[in-house]
């Protein structure tokens, strides 16, 4: 057990988080991750060790693209999955995911570019880009694959309507919401058409880290000719926690150079400072390698608990089982509204994501193994079963 969930459970204060938990409901909807899987004496730890490390240092602005010990350290960790073609100079140094996504979307916005995403993709990845004002097209495709020559056609299309080509986003890794990984032939095949056709590609790899068996496949950016053709998307909310708001980008140095440069590192240095710093202090000292140890085997063993409470779904109901990452994907039989399997699962107490918050097709619902622990998932599980076979009664 995480030593730290006694001090984490201790007590709950509504009105902190994003949301708040709904008394006697199985929450699997949100991404969160349980609150005893999260390392608060770690980072007490590493916060204090970094106003010790650095001192002033730690409470002031930060560089521009992050400090210089960890962008070394990030770039020597993506290094050793991508043949060694990371630098210091490709890191930058981010306020998570979704703070270097808004800062991408404003130069896509400036740009005039559209946007491709994967039929099924991480819904509010989408809403960013289209808040800035950038027009995304989804691309049609399977739920475990990616059709390449779907791409190459709607690239095609959105360059002639922008008039120079679109950017694609895409999650290749431990896919939120479905948990596929792209295989290294496709990886391959869409580098390829990307250097043909002038794409810039944004991979989104916030679950990298959370491989419940072999390593994942190298990333996109190691079979590109110009490493500023791709934006590879790192983030510390998985693997560490996510109120850190601490992620990294590996590209181009020429495209790290231009983000690092943008008004606001200007005007208030690197995001996060004083978490960056505490971040540091987890890298180096090797907390983070031994974190990840331990949060791989927990969330293996939440994945699994869910698998046995979904083993009675009804008759073609289709669970996967992901290698890794924070999410199952349940495909629906024909005919089940993933909307009243929601109303009927809630009224049982077991809440899920539904499958058209993350596209068109295919259908099916997000369940978030993360959230909680084992005994609730197995309940969650079941009551899901049960929601099903009212439904098929």
């Amino acid at each position: 057990m995480n030593p730290d969930a006694s001090t984490q459970l201790r007590r709950y204060l509504p009105g902190v988080n994003q949301s708040d938990p709904r008394p006697g409901m199985v929450e699997l909807g949100p991404g969160y991750p349980d609150p005893a899987l999260l390392p608060t004496d770690l980072m007490r730890h590493c916060a204090s060790r970094a106003l010790e490390r650095w001192g002033p240092q730690a409470l002031g602005y930060g560089a521009d693209a992050g400090p210089a010990d960890l962008r070394r350290m990030l770039a020597a960790r993506v290094a050793a999955t991508d043949g060694g073609r990371s630098r210091s100079a490709n890191v930058l140094v981010t306020a998570g995911t979704s703070a270097a996504l808004g800062q991408l979307a404003i130069r896509v916005a400036r740009e005039g570019r559209m946007l491709l995403t994967e039929s099924l993709t991480y819904d509010l990845g989408r809403k960013i880009f289209q808040e800035y004002g950038v027009r995304v097209r989804a691309v049609p495709g399977p739920l475990d694959d990616l059709d390449v020559g779907a791409v190459r056609r709607a690239a095609l299309r959105a360059e002639r309507d922008a008039g120079q080509p679109p950017v694609l986003y895409l999650v290749s890794t431990f896919h939120n919401p479905t948990g596929r990984v792209l295989s290294p032939a496709r990886r391959t095949e869409l580098m390829t058409l990307a250097e043909r056709l002038g794409l810039l590609v944004l991979d989104d790899l916030a679950y990298v880290d959370l491989s419940f068996g072999a390593p994942p496949p190298p990333p996109l950016h190691s079979c590109a000719d110009d490493a500023d053709r791709v934006v590879t998307l790192y983030s510390f909310a998985k693997c560490l926690a996510p109120g850190v708001r601490v992620g990294w980008l590996v590209s181009g140095e020429r495209t790290v150079a231009e983000l690092a440069g943008d008004a606001v590192r200007r005007s208030g240095g690197g995001p996060n400072h004083l978490a960056v710093m505490a971040v540091s202090v987890a890298c180096l000292e090797g907390h983070l390698d031994a974190r990840l140890a331990w949060l791989r085997g927990q969330l293996r063993i939440r994945r699994d608990a869910l698998a046995d409470g979904l083993a009675g779904l009804p008759d073609g109901y289709r669970p996967a089982e992901p290698g890794g990452g924070f999410f199952t994907w349940v495909g629906l039989p024909a005919g089940v509204d993933d909307r009243r399997l929601l109303r009927e699962a809630e009224a049982r107490g077991v809440s899920f994501a539904l499958g058209r918050r993350f596209g068109a097709a295919p259908r099916g619902v997000r369940l978030c193994f993360a959230a909680a622990g084992p005994d609730a998932l197995r309940l969650g599980g079941a009551r899901l079963c049960e929601a099903g076979l009212a439904i098929a009664d």
